[in-house]
């Protein structure tokens, strides 16, 4: 757990019957970051149902849910008194008194607490400390809560939050374009909490009535007029930080991108929500087939939906299996104020990414392949593009560098390191790792976005063990380049790699972007995980051997 001390402010939400205001709470000495603009009035509803759907992924949780079984013990504890020998008995009936006794002891303690609180100023933060550390260590789930990060941009501000199970991730970024008079804002990027409350009062956001939104030194705050809300302030973990780059990886993977209606998808979980299957399968089956109309297949029924009037205009047929499908009944309410849903697929139980539009606010909510996998434990998609292992001097000037410009191109950073536009993206790679910088997978760009207030640019522990093998391979002269074309669009490369007396055979193909649209090998470790869980370290050998 990495933690952000600081000030905290509060966060607060006020309406009235001209105008609107939302405030959000931040830790002031870890980011002096501020924003404070007023949304126009319609982007101001929409606005505000983007962010009550991105409250409800900070609370999903469909993965684990231990069931309550308080219940069914106090049942077998009547049970185990009532064959207690009668000499525990009697002791059990002593136990009124005892408890009598601790309770006005109890009393007493509250009391003598309450004068050392007056005299103590140390007190609250060691009770408070005191009071979480019980809390992890009895009740992690309630300990784990997490909330969005903001962070501040010069064109955007995006709020972005995994659920609690961390297997959904959601962004909401609004576009400075979106909102009107005077813009005042500092660059940067803390946490927030979002609260039930603040939902309530986002919830009657109105559009006859303008929105103003702060976010900074003093607080984050949306201004409704009619009540306040006061947040707390929480910490991040490193979970987040990897899950983030995952989640950037795989929107550069995404090779397959289609519109849906979201009329249709209405459909598609109104069938969900029908009937509860009983077995599996429980995956949604995209049917992708040139020149004919998108279809879904809801399993394990086999109903299709037609969910595009638009052709599909991919270069191949292909069946593309998405799990995690109830998690989007979150987009069930907005459904009828959008009129379709971008979704970008990379493979059959691979992530997968929906977004939706508002009067130019955009919502992205990612899925992991599986609802009990989240994002940060398995899947290494980062390692298509190895992290840089160049020295802790290269790092921070690069790092430097994006936070002065705050928004780059890997060729920008390239002519001003003076090394190759692959080795600069490498290098952003490790900021994407060390929690300094994200990718925007809609302008082709990396941001600064500064997670934490210190950083190691020497660290190294966020690499994955396939990463760390496939480097060491390239570095050993291991790769052999067989073929390198170009068909169509693609660069297609060909090699073979030489591992412990085994000499596999790997293909990798980039776009032209340089991202890795596909990628095959002959190794065990590709045959069971395909690209579910990330490269092999065959590919990532030739992925650096062909730059």
């Amino acid at each position: 757990m990495i933690s952000f001390k600081g000030n905290f402010t509060q966060s607060n939400v006020k309406s009235s019957s001209k105008e609107s205001g939302v405030t959000f709470g931040t830790d002031i000495k870890n980011s002096n970051v501020f924003l404070s603009t007023d949304i126009k009035l319609k982007q101001g509803v929409a606005f505000s149902k983007l962010m009550l759907v991105l409250g409800k992924i900070v609370r999903m949780r469909d993965a684990g849910v231990n069931k309550d079984h308080s219940a069914y013990q106090e049942w077998v504890q009547g049970e185990y008194f009532k064959e207690l020998p009668g000499f525990m008995s009697s002791q059990i009936n002593q136990l009124p008194k005892l408890i009598n006794e601790r309770e006005k002891l109890s009393k007493q303690l509250k009391y003598y607490d309450e004068i050392i609180k007056k005299f103590n100023s140390n007190y609250f933060p060691e009770q408070r400390s005191r009071f979480w550390g019980w809390l992890y260590r009895h009740n992690y789930d309630a300990w784990y809560v997490l909330d969005p990060i903001v962070s501040v941009q010069p064109d955007s501000t995006f709020f972005e939050a995994f659920s609690l199970d961390e297997s959904t991730y959601a962004r909401v970024a609004l576009p400075h374009s979106a909102t009107t008079g005077e813009k005042n804002f500092t660059c940067g990027t803390t946490n927030i909490d979002f609260s039930a409350s603040l939902e309530r009062e986002l919830s009657r956001t109105r559009s006859y009535r303008p929105l103003h939104l702060t976010v900074g030194k003093d607080a984050v705050e949306f201004d409704t007029g009619i009540s306040n809300t006061i947040e707390k302030k929480i910490d991040l973990p490193e979970t987040w930080t990897k899950g983030l780059v995952e989640v950037q990886a795989a929107l550069s993977l995404a090779p397959i991108e289609i519109k849906i209606s979201s009329l249709a998808f209405a459909d598609v979980l109104a069938r969900l929500d029908a009937q509860r299957e009983k077995e599996g399968p429980r995956s949604l089956i995209f049917e992708l087939i040139p020149g004919k109309k998108p279809k879904v297949i809801v399993e394990p029924w086999g109903d299709i939906f037609i969910v595009s009037d638009t052709p599909f205009k991919g270069p191949k047929e292909s069946k593309i299996k998405v799990w995690g499908r109830r998690r989007l009944r979150v987009l069930k309410n907005i459904l009828p104020l959008v009129s379709e849903i971008n979704v970008r697929l990379i493979d059959s139980g691979m992530p997968s990414f929906w977004s939706v539009e508002m009067e130019g606010i955009q919502l992205i909510i990612g899925l992991s392949g599986w609802t009990t996998q989240d994002w940060a434990a398995k899947a290494r998609f980062s390692a298509m593009i190895p992290a840089s292992d160049s020295s802790k001097e290269i790092i921070e000037k690069a790092a430097n560098f994006l936070k002065t410009n705050f928004i780059i191109e890997d060729e920008e950073l390239s002519r001003y390191l003076n090394n190759s536009p692959m080795e600069a993206k490498r290098i952003l790679q490790r900021l994407c790792l060390l929690g300094a910088a994200m990718y925007d997978p809609e302008l082709k760009k990396y941001r600064s976005r500064e997670l934490f207030p210190n950083f190691d640019f020497e660290d190294q522990s966020n690499t994955g063990t396939e990463e760390i093998k496939g480097i060491e391979l390239f570095k050993s002269n291991s790769v052999k380049i067989l073929s390198d074309s170009i068909k169509g669009k693609d660069r297609i490369i060909k090699g073979t790699i030489s591992s412990r007396e085994r000499i596999c055979s790997t293909m990798i193909s980039r776009d032209s972007d340089s991202r890795i649209t596909q990628a095959q090998c002959s190794c065990s470790y590709f045959r069971y995980h395909k690209l579910k869980q990330g490269p092999c370290r065959h590919i990532v050998a030739l992925s650096l051997k062909g730059e």
